[in-house]
C-alpha cells in the first residue's frame, strides 16, 4: 500500500530484448507494475486516443 502513495503520474512500456523474445513491462518511473502484452498495449493506445476527442 505504501507503493500506491507514490506513484508517480507519468507510466510508461519499457521494452527488453532478450534473443528472439521481447517483453513488455508497465513502470512508473524505476518501479515495475506489471508485464503486458502487446494485445495491452494497443488496448491501451486506443483507449488513450479515444480519450482525446472528448
Amino acid at each position: 500500500m505504501e507503493q500506491a502513495k507514490q506513484l508517480n503520474t507519468r507510466l510508461h512500456i519499457r521494452v527488453s530484448k532478450d534473443g528472439a523474445n521481447t517483453y513488455y513491462e508497465l513502470m512508473d518511473g524505476q518501479l515495475k507494475l506489471k508485464d503486458v502484452s502487446k494485445a495491452d498495449i494497443i488496448e491501451m493506445s486506443i483507449q488513450f486516443v479515444s480519450s482525446l476527442r472528448y
